[in-house]
C-alpha cells in the first residue's frame, strides 16, 4: 500500500474541482445537447450514458471541492512532490488500451482485465481483491448492460476470428 494515504495537494483538487464544474454545466445544459426525439425509452435513449457519466464526475470531485474550501494540514501546491505521475500516465494508457480491448476482446474481458492489471499497478498484492474485485465489478456491468438496460455491445472481433 501506498505510504501517504491522503494527497495534500491543493493542484491536483483545484484540477477535479474544474472537471466537476465543466461536468455540471454538461448535466445541466446535456437535455439540450442530445436529441431524445426517437423511440426508444429513457433508460435505452442517447441522454442516459451522459446524464450518468457526468453525475458521477460530480459526485466524484465533491470531495475535492470540499478540500478547496478547508484544506488539510500541510496542503501546498505543489505537483506530484514536483515528480512526473509514472502511475497516473499508466493508467491512463491502459484506459486506452480498454477502449480498443472492448471492440477486440468485448465488455467483459477487457473490463476484468482494466481492473486486475490496474489494481496491481497500484499497489494492490491481495489476491483475493485482485481477483474477487474485478471479477465481481465485471458481473455488475453485464448485468446492469446486457440484463437490465437491454445493452448488447457488438460481438468482439477476437469472436468472428474464431468462429471463421
Amino acid at each position: 500500500m501506498s505510504k501517504e494515504r491522503f494527497s495534500t495537494s491543493r493542484t491536483h483538487d483545484l484540477a477535479a474541482a474544474l472537471f466537476g464544474v465543466f461536468a455540471l454545466v454538461m448535466l445541466v445544459s446535456s437535455p439540450w445537447q442530445v436529441d431524445t426525439t426517437g423511440p426508444d425509452p429513457f433508460y435505452k435513449g442517447p441522454l442516459i450514458f451522459p446524464l450518468i457519466v457526468f453525475s458521477m464526475m460530480v459526485a466524484g470531485a465533491l470531495p475535492a471541492m470540499w478540500r478547496l474550501v478547508r484544506p488539510r494540514a500541510g496542503a501546498s501546491w505543489t505537483l506530484d512532490k514536483g515528480g512526473y505521475p509514472k502511475k497516473n500516465a499508466v493508467i491512463l494508457g491502459l484506459l486506452i488500451l480498454y477502449l480498443a480491448g472492448l471492440v477486440t476482446l468485448g465488455l467483459e474481458v477487457s473490463t476484468w482485465l482494466f481492473l486486475t492489471i490496474a489494481m496491481k499497478l497500484v499497489g494492490q498484492d491481495s489476491w483475493v481483491k485482485i481477483t474477487v474485485f474485478p471479477a465481481a465489478i465485471t458481473l455488475v456491468l453485464y448485468l446492469i448492460f446486457k440484463l437490465f438496460l437491454d445493452i448488447w455491445f457488438p460481438e468482439p472481433l477476437i469472436m468472428t476470428l474464431i468462429s471463421e
